[in-house]
């Protein structure tokens, strides 16, 4: 059995550091992050993935000391990669990462990236650091690959076992290394690509191409609401699906740590080499347009209610972001509330249902929108109160209340948000409420039968 050192231990490291550790492997799970490490070793799930039952029973060793990961056999690096300001890759913390490996690596070790980077990252960019590090040469003194994580929040019918493998290596003698230490723990079988640009390209593509599907689908939406007789873009898509060769994609915000960030591996590395992606940058910018639009669907809903109230407001422009195109700014009509309303409820901040993930710029956005013209309030029972108020400056509920609010927007569809009971909730909110829905999980016309003003996307 190998001696492995998983450094970077969040969504991607821990679950693989369980898999190496139940097949009997002597396992390091390394983070900078100490009070994260703190909780490993009390036996607590900080990312609510793998439970703290798992964490419990295992063996890992949980560490912030580079001491410990020394002389590994394996290392793999998952670390995050995310974007700066300007959507430009942010390889900060691999190379962090790659100085710590290549201090402690010994000869006949193998590296493996796993974190998501655009295609030539690893040759061009760990490989000089940990050679620099480690005074070593890859190929002859230790060994490099790259294996792409496919994992998927949220979802636990589709684990590690579950997903085939892809795995690349900078020579031979480093795939063959990385096709021996992940079939033991994938059960679905492996892919060797043909070089590490091939395995880091795959992985930008899979999640660029559900960006671009998305993006279809919201703007689709956007139109279908503009409509002099509007449409719900959910029941196009139902009748559309009905053809076998429909591929079923629905509107929504895009969020996490892989959609909305690795099209812009593509994008800028492809620009480095003279290349414009118009199409993956224009699926970015309307995916991002999703935050106006959900503004302003609860902006115009509760302007109606406003009105229907006879309470007084006036119309102003405001600038509501741009316009997928980027051609200008989009005019969109906001009511001047009165002082003493209206007051928003959102109900989920997590990307999606079922997770501790709030990594949710296009909820971020629209929030800010709304907090110019609405006092918004949150809930979320996946969620600590604490993580909330510091990511979206908004305060938060300890549990569901609805009392005194007049509208409801519903941005997760947790479990716990599916099974309310509408007309329970009508009843304790203040007269005429508002129902914003964006992720298609209400009936409109349920809705508008226990006497909500609905609006979808």
């Amino acid at each position: 059995m190998a001696h492995l050192s998983i450094v970077g231990m969040g969504y991607v490291g821990l679950p693989l550091a369980l898999a190496f550790d139940a097949e009997g492997h002597d396992v390091v799970g390394f983070d900078t992050d100490a009070r994260k490490v703190a909780r490993f070793r009390r036996g607590e799930d900080p990312t609510s993935e793998v439970g703290s039952d798992a964490i419990d029973r295992s063996d890992i060793t949980f560490t912030t000391s580079e001491s410990e990961i020394e002389s590994s056999d394996y290392y793999v690096i998952t670390v995050p990669t995310p974007i700066d300001e300007s959507g430009a890759p942010d390889l900060a913390f691999i190379e962090a990462a790659g100085e710590t490996v290549g201090a402690t690596l010994s000869d006949g070790s193998t590296v493996v990236l796993e974190s998501t980077v655009y295609p030539g990252a690893t040759r061009e960019v760990l490989l000089p650091v940990l050679e620099e590090k480690s005074g070593k040469t890859a190929g002859t003194e230790f060994y490099l690959g790259y294996s792409p994580e496919r994992l998927v929040p949220g979802n636990a019918a589709k684990g590690l076992s579950d997903i085939v493998k892809i795995v690349s290596g900078h020579d031979e003698v480093a795939l063959e290394r990385l096709r021996a230490l992940y079939g033991d723990v994938v059960d679905a079988g492996l892919h060797p690509a043909p070089s590490m640009e091939v395995a880091e390209a795959a992985k930008c593509l899979e999640n660029t191409q559900r960006d671009l599907n998305i993006a279809l689908m919201n703007e689709f939406a956007f139109g279908c609401r503009q409509l002099d007789h509007p449409i719900d873009a959910r029941d196009v898509i139902d009748a559309a699906s009905t053809k076998w060769n429909f591929h079923e994609y629905h509107p929504g915000t895009v969020g996490g740590h892989c959609i909305p960030v690795d099209p812009n591996y593509l994008i800028w590395q492809f620009e480095q080499h003279g290349f414009d992606s118009e199409l993956i940058r224009t699926a970015r910018s309307v995916n991002d347009e999703f935050a106006t639009q959900m503004a302003t669907a609860a902006i115009e809903a509760l302007g109606e209610r406003a009105q229907t109230l006879n309470r007084e407001y006036e119309t102003i422009n405001a600038d509501g972001g741009q316009v997928p195109d980027g051609s200008g700014p989009t005019a969109v009509t906001v009511p001047q509330f009165p002082d003493d309303g209206p007051r928003l409820l959102v109900l989920g901040f997590a990307y999606k249902p079922g997770t501790t993930d709030i990594r949710s710029p296009v909820l971020r956005d629209a929030i800010e929108q709304l907090q110019e013209v609405v006092e918004v309030v949150g809930v979320d029972p996946h969620i600590s109160n604490e993580a909330v108020r510091n990511d979206f400056d908004v305060p938060v509920q300890e549990s569901l209340s609805v009392d005194d609010f007049d509208g409801l927007l519903l941005s997760t569809p947790h479990d716990a948000f599916r099974s309310l009971d509408l007309g329970a909730i009508r009843d304790r909110m203040n007269e005429l409420p508002v129902l914003v829905d964006v992720t298609g999980t209400y009936d409109s016309d349920e809705a508008a039968e226990h006497g909500f003003i609905y609006r979808g996307i």
